[in-house]
């Protein structure tokens, strides 16, 4: 993830911090950009550069990259007048500019396409709406590239796993139908609701759940 910053036109001030600083009540009045594609070192400096250039002002944007792919949520306002940009034109000429620049990334990988779009519905939380764009461009399967060093076959991948202590045990419970799912990891903010998040996403039921953690490990 990147860290969100926040522009106030009147004072000048520009503010920076880790929380969500767009909710879904203050979407309606800003742009909504949403991008897919190959990662890349410098990647996001160079959407920073075409957006300043294109005459949008960034409020808030949150980026999360996985396997060689990123998905990245942008919230612009226009520079002149500090409201949402809705001239379908300029809107077909950002979604132009940051095509280009995110094909870059994509002709290092092969077969991946990237795609930009304007969401004009109300993200009620930016981290679910990460956690499906990752899903649609596929995130889990392993990519090669050039850029990354960690897009790698599924040995070396579960050699990371290992190394990290990290250990997915699947029971079959059949008198009460379901499955019970044993994670192990190292803990983090935000790991319970990424868990149920993904299994959210593939179709499953999260019918209970427990976590506890000991020492830098969490157990679900």
């Amino acid at each position: 993830a990147i860290t969100e910053r926040r522009y106030n036109p009147e004072s000048g001030e520009i503010t920076t911090c880790l929380g969500n600083v767009v909710g879904s009540e203050s979407a309606p009045d800003l742009t909504v950009i949403e991008m897919t594609a190959g990662d890349r070192p410098g990647i996001f400096s160079e959407i920073s550069a075409v957006l300043n250039e294109l005459g949008c002002n960034v409020i808030a944007a949150h980026m999360w990259t996985h396997n060689a792919r990123l998905a990245c949520i942008v919230y612009v306002i226009d520079e002149s007048t500090s409201s949402p940009i809705e001239d379908p034109s300029r809107l077909a000429d950002i979604q132009d500019h940051l095509s280009t620049v995110l094909k870059a990334s994509d002709d290092q990988q092969g077969g991946r396409s990237a795609s930009t779009w304007f969401n004009n519905s109300r993200i009620a939380c930016t981290d679910r709406r990460l956690h499906q764009l990752m899903l649609a461009d596929r995130d889990f399967e392993q990519v090669r590239s050039r850029w990354s060093p960690h897009a790698s076959d599924r040995a070396e991948a579960d050699g990371f796993r290992q190394s990290n202590g990290m250990n997915i045990v699947i029971d079959s419970c059949k008198e009460k139908g379901y499955s019970v799912v044993n994670i192990r990891c190292k803990d983090r903010p935000k790991l319970m609701f990424d868990t149920v998040c993904t299994l959210t996403d593939m179709q499953y039921v999260a019918f209970h759940a427990t976590i506890t953690s000991h020492g830098p490990f969490a157990y679900q």
